[in-house]
């Protein structure tokens, strides 16, 4: 690795050997060869070339023409940030080392968030990414740039492990800031996936074990108001194969951004400390690990995405169309399915990209125009007025954009749910009723949204419920009259929201039911067979919503019936606790019909 001497007056050398001559790290290489059997020498070796894979070097003339490739990459958007955020965050930066997480849905993001950055004098982020993205030339240009392609699968490889560990410690301690996309992958849905935890797992024990300052962990949100890439994931939703990335597909890539796509739009949330979240963690367990806080860190860093995720008038739009009867709506219909929800948003204080009048041809007609000339919905205008819908197989891609707002809207559709199960079966205690739906529902839908723990959940719930009807934990508030209120509400979002979910998860669940119970199921043919069978039910409108025919909804059933013992075969009652599973179902998807009916009656008034 050549000298150089960074603006931060660091003077990096052959780092290999700062790295290696290191106490720690070479106890590490003693253990290693004990435990497999090889030498200390040979094993030293291999962390040398291990080392020398992984690590990225930054060089001015390919962080020049990085900068370049960022503003002719990202030349399809305007940039929507809070300069006041990125202010903080440079201020931060002077006494710490700062590792951003941003949530990933598109192969774009790594280049917007260094453009806005690149505007207040940071340096390039170390960023870890797969080394599926390392081929020539993108591949030489982004390792000289600070990009660290690491290995995809390495789980038996506990060499690569500790030199992994060993390298990010290096660039904590030289406060080289880390940037990498802890969704492991690009959102399939448009809302946040699980996070995967590898890499901040060998973050905290860098961190744990060398670490002399503090780390901040900056969550950032991610998002733009269209997107090339949507059109292929919802393909791979419906059962298709991702195209491999190579020349040929970078170079498609690049010509899908000469059109103009509105804004890529940047939030940064409240930064988090590692050493507080370490101390945090052990001062409420019994352990020294330090590896027990890697998930309470991961969680809180999506909770506070979640918490910048600006509403844009992309989600707004396809919110409005989406769950439509597969009908055309005017604009007069539009605002009166928009107008309670802006009401809503406004009385919650949530983050709108801009400001939105539903009477003005400002940013909800540019979306329209936009999704129009992407083909996602429809316009006829020969009539009297205009009228727009989803285009025909254009549900998931509508609903991509839609997801980006829906986490601020599922503990709306859970109250929603619950009301409705406790007006039908006429619970004596309607708060105590309500509150055990709304947490069998959190339990439901657990693999799909980041939800807080039971007491803040509770309160969540509770000003929720007292946001839509008042006084409904007064010891007067009949079960009776449940139904008549809630038909009062101007605003429903149940069926909008959760509604594709636990229709997808009933199909999962109607299959499992299926199943001989003492048979073997495998994984990924079982999702396979829901896809086709959503689809065929689809073809049958026996389902309401394409949203449902999900490969990536499918997944999260299977990890719900699997982590309810519904998967091995020969358990006890199996057979019989699958089809109440089914049953479950059922009666969640009825519920969600019956605030579908109330919605209809609402808006067509």
């Amino acid at each position: 690795m050549a000298p150089r001497v960074d603006r931060r007056g660091i003077h990096i050398h052959d780092f290999t050997d700062e790295i290696l001559g290191q106490e720690k790290f070479e106890a590490s290489v003693v253990k290693l060869a004990e435990s497999s059997g090889k030498s200390v020498e040979d094993v030293r070796e291999t962390c040398k070339e291990n080392l020398k894979e992984i690590a990225a070097e930054q060089e001015s003339w390919a962080i020049s023409s990085w900068d370049k490739i960022c503003g002719w990459l990202g030349r399809a958007y305007k940039l929507d940030v809070k300069p006041e955020q990125l202010e903080r965050i440079a201020a931060l930066n002077k006494q710490s080392t700062l590792v951003f997480l941003p949530n990933h849905r598109s192969y774009l993001d790594p280049l917007i968030l260094r453009s806005a950055m690149q505007e207040y004098d940071f340096e390039p982020n170390h960023v870890l990414g797969g080394v599926n993205l390392s081929f020539f030339p993108m591949g030489t240009i982004a390792r000289r740039n600070g990009v660290v392609f690491i290995r995809r699968e390495f789980k038996d490889d506990e060499v690569y492990k500790v030199c992994l560990k060993a390298y990010m410690a290096y660039l904590v301690k030289h406060k080289q800031n880390l940037e990498w996309y802890i969704e492991g992958g690009r959102t399939r849905t448009g809302k946040l996936r699980p996070p995967r935890m590898g890499i901040l797992s060998y973050l905290v024990d860098a961190y744990d074990e060398y670490a002399e300052e503090d780390v901040l962990i900056v969550p950032v949100f991610v998002g733009y108001d269209q997107q090339y890439e949507v059109g292929a994931i919802s393909a791979e939703e419906m059962g298709g194969k991702k195209a491999p990335e190579s020349v040929s597909w970078l170079l498609k890539f690049a010509r899908a951004q000469t059109v103009r796509r509105g804004r890529a739009h940047l939030r940064f949330g409240e930064p988090l400390s590692l050493g507080d979240a370490l101390a945090q963690t052990r001062a409420s367990s019994d352990s020294n690990d330090a590896r027990l806080a890697v998930p309470k860190v991961a969680f809180e860093v999506l909770h506070r995405i979640n918490n910048v995720t600006p509403i844009m008038p992309s989600a707004l739009v396809t919110f409005s169309l989406l769950d439509n009867d597969d009908k055309a709506m005017t604009v007069d219909e539009g605002r009166r399915v928009l107008k309670p929800l802006i009401d809503y948003i406004g009385r919650r204080g949530l983050d709108l990209s801009e400001d939105i009048d539903l009477e003005d041809h400002g940013g909800l007609y540019d979306a329209v125009r936009t999704l129009e000339r992407e083909g996602v919905i429809r316009r006829f205008t020969e009539g009297p007025e205009d009228v727009y819908w989803i285009a025909e197989n254009k549900a998931h891609e509508a609903a991509f954009y839609r997801n980006t707002l829906i986490h601020h809207l599922v503990n709306r559709a859970i109250v929603e749910v619950a009301l409705v199960r406790v007006a039908e079966e006429g619970a004596d205690d309607v708060a105590a009723a309500t509150w055990e739906e709304a947490r069998r529902l959190r339990d439901v839908l657990k693999f799909e949204f980041f939800f807080p723990r039971t007491k803040p959940f509770a309160d969540e719930i509770a000003a929720e419920v007292e946001i839509a009807y008042p006084g409904w934990q007064s010891e007067t508030f009949d079960s009776a009259e449940i139904l008549s209120t809630l038909t009062k509400s101007k605003l429903f979002v149940a069926h909008r929201t959760i509604g594709p979910f636990l229709e997808a998860y009933g199909v999962a669940a109607d299959r499992l039911a299926m199943r001989d119970a003492n048979e073997e199921i495998d994984r990924d043919e079982f999702i396979l067979e829901c896809i086709g069978v959503a689809q065929q039910r689809w073809y049958q409108k026996e389902l309401y919503s394409a949203e449902s025919i999900s490969r990536d909804l499918f997944s999260g059933a299977w990890q719900l019936a699997s982590n309810r013992g519904l998967i091995e075969p020969g358990t006890p009652d199996l057979a019989e606790r699958r089809t109440a599973f089914a049953a479950e179902f059922h009666e969640a998807n009825h519920r969600i019909d019956v605030i579908r009916t109330m919605a209809r009656k609402k808006e067509e008034i």
